[in-house]
């Protein structure tokens, strides 16, 4: 999930601005409801082009939300962080993927924890002001942190034993509390929203899925929206 502090119009705006400048063509559409009454509005799900995005306004008036029809579940990394450049903003991207090992005929599905917080200047490396992730790789779990070290940080955590341990789904969430975002939260993202389509096409041979489609194709059984893991 990708997330830049400004209201909703703002980032919006700026949205179609850049897919205007990349596709020639792009078309905002107020919508009026959350996320879960419109989330439905990015289908088809596709792969190598994201010709619909979602800009949701959240309970926090501060921080607006950014989704992408992506079959994986989204990759709003390049949009936070161009925007962020652009607009002249903050930005987060906030992803957790439970670890599902391989079952009746699906294939495993590798766990992963990252925050990454993006900022209006330049800095090390590009605009990441600051990283921090677990990754499942296979048989071994990654631990990564880059960039600044914030002040809400439990550093000590980031020192144990069990890789997996030194970012935990409780620190994601708890991380994400302190710049004031609530994402596993379902009433978190009250709208209203505004569908940002381009016209990006699918080449021919690539996925193109509805979101129910996609989830079974992944092995996901929807549960409670609540949940961090």
């Amino acid at each position: 999930m990708g997330f830049l502090r400004a209201p909703l119009d703002v980032v919006a705006e700026g949205l179609v601005a850049w897919r205007r400048r990349i596709h020639g063509s792009a078309t905002l559409e107020p919508l009026g409801g959350g996320f879960q009454a419109n989330v439905s509005a990015l289908e088809p799900l596709t792969t190598g082009v994201r010709p619909r995005e979602l800009v949701v306004s959240t309970r926090n008036p501060e921080w607006t939300a950014v989704f992408d029809c992506g079959i994986q579940g989204g990759d709003p990394v390049s949009t936070v962080g161009h925007l962020a450049r652009s607009l002249k903003l903050y930005g987060v991207v906030v992803a957790s993927i439970p670890d599902v090992p391989a079952a009746a005929g699906q294939p495993p599905r590798y766990g992963a924890r990252q925050l990454e917080m993006f900022g209006p200047l330049a800095t090390d490396f590009i605009n990441y002001v600051r990283t921090i992730s677990v990754v499942r790789d296979g048989d071994r779990w990654r631990f990564d942190a880059n960039g600044t070290v914030q002040d809400f940080e439990d550093l000590d955590a980031y020192s144990r034993r069990k890789v997996a341990d030194r970012f935990t789904p409780t620190m994601l969430a708890e991380y994400a509390a302190a710049l004031g975002l609530s994402p596993f939260d379902d009433d978190f993202f009250p709208g209203p929203c505004a569908l940002v389509s381009n016209s990006a096409v699918a080449p021919p041979g690539l996925l193109v899925l509805s979101i129910k489609e996609a989830q079974r194709r992944a092995g996901i059984v929807p549960t409670s929206p609540n949940k961090t893991d």
